[in-house]
């Protein structure tokens, strides 16, 4: 967590406020300088060189799935995150009471557990977009140095058109310094935000477990079973408890759907692109450079590990909500009296309808949502290299 916290304070866009904010109220503003490093030496330049490559598809596929796909996401997520700052600063102070109120070392335990899978998948995606974007920029300092060594036009580090001063030194060496941090801002938004998300998802599924085993401990304690004042005071903590992790489940959905909605549209569409310039590459070019396929195999693999993991908290969530109705089935509730074994089905009943990750509310995430996704991609790739080949044969 302190990772994500580092790289979205310094971007300015992690919902609690710093100190410093206090004393210097323009560091509140800190975001727009991320926003103009990605909107003027990332985005409008590469929209810009679309009307050059327009009569190229590999071309026009790269520079899509290079940065403007990945720039539609990463400013809706900026939106996010400014938009919904104070319900995301009320989850991560329950966040934190969670940790601070433990009460004996299994449920300790169980946080815990939650907390290193969260942990470790959160630095491994971070970890792999960060290596994306550094493969990247020193591919393409290479072909820089390259290019300048033959005495070759000046390139930039993405596909740009940017007026002919940035040709000229020192612009030109601030212009490619400029893109080079644009591109590390935007890859750091980009799985910052999702690392956040998956943290805190698998935080209120380890919740919900926790609670399960404070219910099933309830009915099951000897003490409870005739005592029906006390075995509603600890009901009551229980049911408390679960309205609260149903505020937290919902506040995620109801904050990050859009979120969902665009990334899934756009990395079905990114996919779809990226399997064809791996096949254009691997059939099309002779000398493909290793460093072209390993970015290309990273690239994929990232994009597709990032969708996989939000289906499949999707699908824990929905496990982990509607699992005390299991608990309570698996207990001793029939030695219960007639009116504790009431009070369950309060409970029973409020756990029946699971909580849900959607995708705009359109879609639930799941792991046969992500099916579709990897087949729909493969679909559009397909009717792609058809229409490549279409135009090979006329030509």
């Amino acid at each position: 967590m302190e990772c994500i916290r580092i790289s979205l304070l310094i971007l300015g866009i992690w919902p609690e406020e710093h100190k410093l904010e206090k004393d210097f109220s323009f560091l509140r503003y800190r975001y727009i300088v991320t926003l103009v490093f990605i909107l003027f030496l990332l985005f409008i330049p590469q929209c810009a060189n679309l009307f050059i490559v327009y009569n190229s598809l590999e071309l026009i596929t790269e520079n899509l799935t290079t940065v403007n796909f990945a720039v539609l996401v990463v400013f809706s997520k900026f939106f996010i995150m400014k938009s919904k700052r104070k319900v995301l600063g009320e989850m991560l102070k329950s966040y934190a009471r969670h940790w601070e109120n433990v009460e004996d070392s299994e449920e300790r335990k169980t946080m815990m557990h939650y907390a290193n899978i969260a942990g470790k998948i959160a630095i491994g995606c971070f970890m792999l977009t960060q290596g994306a974007a550094t493969l990247k920029n020193v591919q393409k300092i290479f072909e820089i140095i390259e290019s300048k060594a033959k005495g070759l036009e000046r390139i930039f580090i993405l596909q740009s058109l940017l007026p002919p001063i940035f040709k000229v030194t020192p612009y030109y060496e601030l212009a490619c310094l400029g893109q080079v941090i644009g591109i590390y801002c935007l890859s750091i938004t980009y799985s910052a935000v999702d690392c956040l998300v998956y943290i805190l998802t698998f935080h209120v599924c380890g919740q919900f477990k926790t609670l399960q085993r404070s219910l099933m401990t309830a009915i099951d304690s000897p003490k409870y079973l005739k005592n029906s004042e006390e075995f509603k005071d600890v009901l009551g903590v229980v049911v408390r408890k679960h309205e609260s992790l149903n505020w937290f489940a919902k506040s995620i959905e109801d904050s990050f759907n859009i979120c969902f909605l665009i990334q899934i549209l756009i990395s079905t569409l990114l996919m779809c692109f990226q399997y064809f310039l791996v096949f254009r590459a691997f059939f099309h070019s002779e000398n493909l450079p290793v460093n072209d396929i390993v970015f290309m195999i990273v690239y994929i693999v990232g994009n597709m590990l990032f969708i996989y993991i939000y289906c499949y908290m999707g699908e824990l969530l929905v496990v982990a909500s509607t699992g005390l109705t299991n608990t309570v089935l698996e207990s001793k509730w029939y030695k219960l009296t007639p009116n504790n074994m009431k009070m369950l089905m309060f409970i029973v009943h409020r756990s029946r309808k699971p909580l849900k990750l959607t995708a705009g509310k359109f879609s639930v995430l799941s792991v046969a949502t992500y099916s579709n996704v990897v087949k729909t991609a493969a679909g559009y790739m397909s009717v792609m290299l058809g229409i490549e080949s279409k135009k090979e044969e006329a030509m």
